[in-house]
């Protein structure tokens, strides 16, 4: 399921990376690019490849940590220190709170044990995707690429970013499953309390389903939005090309100062939003009910 949608929105992952690392007439001259399909799949295999281990690396991660901070957090509301024992009504106030806690904590955490696959999948990966045809034709391998990064910067220039990768996709993990897990835990409770037949009726997984994709995409918009600025200075950063905006030797402080006096902060915008609510819809459903029929009770 990851690698089929993997394929089919890789086009929007390129679309997205060219907005943000090409000027406007770059992108405008450019139009041999969109008539040209194969274009749109450029850095796909070196996804593909990588994407496998940083997956389960990061569902490992999501998974053992949310439940262990939400058994934790939930055992500390019950049985508070006897210093905040005067104050037990204020903490058990705060029990709605745990479950978009337990998400946002683990999706920061899953995020950031993932970074070291990912960040180097990124940079060969961005910068097929930002070259010329000419040169694509005759160095756009993804052997090549990394050598000749290796080569020019050590292998330090496969990491490329990496902090501010891990700067963007803790924030951009912490908020995802934070709105995720609080939106459906609040329209789950929602649905428990109407009393309508009609939505009744509903078949118990047509109504996960629902509730699932409209916290997808409410996380969706919530985390691309707040994000979107860091991800655009991240991808200029390590694609480093001369058919930047800005020049590929500026400073990380000047290159923000820039961003922040310009509306190129937010280029790429939709094609992100499109990419996460498509991917965190589909793949948050599928995996909930993977999760459900895999239980030892569960009766189909």
């Amino acid at each position: 399921m990851y690698s089929a949608l993997t394929v089919a929105l890789h086009p929007l992952t390129v679309s997205k990376i060219r907005k943000q690392t090409l000027s406007s007439a770059a992108n405008s001259s450019s139009t041999s690019f969109f008539n040209n399909i194969g274009q749109y799949y450029r850095g796909l295999g070196v996804v593909l490849t990588l994407a496998i281990p940083s997956r389960i690396i990061y569902i490992s991660t999501l998974e053992y940590s949310r439940e262990l901070v939400d058994i934790n957090a939930r055992e500390f509301i019950a049985n508070p220190p006897t210093i905040l024992r005067p104050y037990n009504n204020d903490l058990v106030s705060l029990l709605p709170l745990v479950t978009p806690l337990s998400g946002g904590v683990a999706g920061g955490l899953a995020a950031t044990a993932s970074q070291m696959i990912v960040v180097p999948m990124d940079v060969i990966s961005q910068k097929q995707m930002v070259m010329p045809n000419d040169v694509y034709k005759r160095d756009g391998s993804s052997i090549k690429i990394a050598r000749s990064i290796i080569k020019r910067d050590g292998w330090r220039g496969l990491f490329k970013g990496f902090g501010l990768s891990l700067f963007t996709s803790l924030p951009a993990g912490t908020i995802w499953w934070a709105t995720y897990a609080g939106c459906k835990d609040k329209l789950n409770k929602c649905i428990d309390m109407i009393e309508n037949d009609r939505i009744r009726s509903i078949p118990v997984m047509a109504q996960q389903g629902i509730i699932q994709v409209a916290s997808a995409v409410s996380a969706a918009v919530a985390a691309s939005i707040t994000t979107q600025p860091l991800d655009t200075i991240k991808t200029r950063l390590q694609v480093g090309k001369k058919t930047m905006i800005i020049k590929p030797n500026i400073s990380l402080a000047s290159m923000a100062r820039e961003f922040i006096s310009t509306p190129g902060l937010y280029k790429g915008l939709t094609p992100r939003i499109v990419h996460m609510s498509i991917w965190g819809s589909i793949l948050s459903a599928a995996f909930e009910v993977l999760k459900l029929v895999s239980r030892k009770d569960f009766e189909f």
